[in-house]
């Protein structure tokens, strides 16, 4: 399975132990004693008290030190029982994002074995522990292939929440229908009723037809993918608004046929927005990265494209950018097989 996911961990925050407790309490007791001491001293040299006045000034003295402790012990019990429910928070919410994390990871589906000469790769990083970006694949019928890259809008837990229903509801529509633009109408009116356009999703659905040799796709509000041909490129961006954004929607689906030597792209924007951005900047990007790697397969173009947009500046003028990122490759060997 050609498929990586990458979470950034938090360390978690350390409270204080029993032994350190013991110390600052010690420390400040002999903070208090020596400030009472060097009071008293300067109070005497100045006051230059009588015996009965004396007594009254150390009992004063003792008494403001003793209330002094005590009000710094409570103060620093009140902080350890802080700082340990805090830790207490801070474990409970890894604990949650690693069963995020791990849940979302199983939603991936393996990579394709290679079929008719037809090579498949897909990789996606995530910018924190969990993220909005997602594919899949399935095979509605023998011979035929349908793939779906899509990107939640937002971001963290709430759009890693939303992609279990996205899932199901791709694999559901896809048993009655392999058509791209009836599976994102059919989608885009089933995620309307459960979210009214918040979040909504942009998304590529993909059929490829082994035997008819034909490639049939629509694009929802998604960077457009791109097919490498020869020394050509062409954009793949017909279709139609963002999934879920609007209910009763019509998409374009474009049919076109599979050549030897084929090299199809599709990319979430966490790559297209850390290549450039601009279309013409992040398209040529791709293209060149799958001149160079072309001839290691699907999975050498995948890690290419994936690696230049890992260390892409991202967006100009916005600071510590970062996003999922996720890019699906398929490629089509020269020699290609018939079955």
């Amino acid at each position: 399975m050609t498929t990586t996911a990458v979470a950034l961990r938090e360390r978690p925050v350390a409270s204080a132990t029993a032994p350190q407790a013991l110390v600052w309490a010690s420390a400040v007791a002999l903070a208090c004693f020596l400030i009472a001491g060097v009071s008293e001293a300067a109070l005497i040299r100045l006051l230059r008290p009588t015996e009965l006045e004396l007594d009254w000034i150390s009992d004063g003295m003792l008494s403001i030190a003793l209330g002094v402790a005590i009000y710094l012990w409570q103060h620093l019990r009140a902080t350890r029982l802080a700082l340990t429910e805090h830790e207490r928070s801070e474990l409970v919410l890894q604990a949650q994002l690693s069963l995020a994390e791990d849940m979302q990871r199983r939603l991936l589906p393996p990579v394709p074995d290679r079929t008719a000469g037809l090579e498949w790769a897909a990789l996606l990083v995530s910018a924190g522990r969990v993220g909005g970006d997602f594919f899949d694949f399935v095979e509605p019928a023998p011979g035929v292939r349908l793939m779906l890259i899509a990107d939640v809008s937002g971001k963290g837990i709430p759009a890693a929440m939303a992609l279990t229903l996205l899932r199901a509801t791709f694999r559901s529509v896809a048993r009655h229908t392999d058509r791209p633009a009836a599976i994102a109408g059919r989608m885009a009116a089933a995620l309307h009723d459960e979210w009214h356009g918040d979040p909504y999703v942009t998304a590529v659905i993909v059929r490829v037809d082994l035997a008819a040799r034909l490639v049939t796709y629509t694009n929802a509000g998604h960077p457009g993918g791109i097919l490498c041909r020869a020394r050509s490129q062409r954009a793949l961006s017909d279709g139609g608004p963002p999934l879920g954004l609007l209910k009763d929607v019509r998409f374009v689906e474009t049919t076109l046929d599979l050549a030897a030597g084929d090299v199809w792209v599709f990319v979430t924007d966490g790559v297209s927005e850390a290549l450039g951005g601009l279309d013409r900047c992040w398209q040529d990007a791709i293209v060149d990265a799958t001149l160079e790697t072309r001839g290691g397969g699907a999975e050498s173009v995948c890690r290419t494209i994936l690696t230049q947009a890992q260390h892409g500046r991202g967006p100009a003028g916005v600071e510590n950018w970062n996003d999922d990122r996720t890019v699906v490759v398929l490629s089509v060997g020269n020699e290609v097989d018939r079955r």
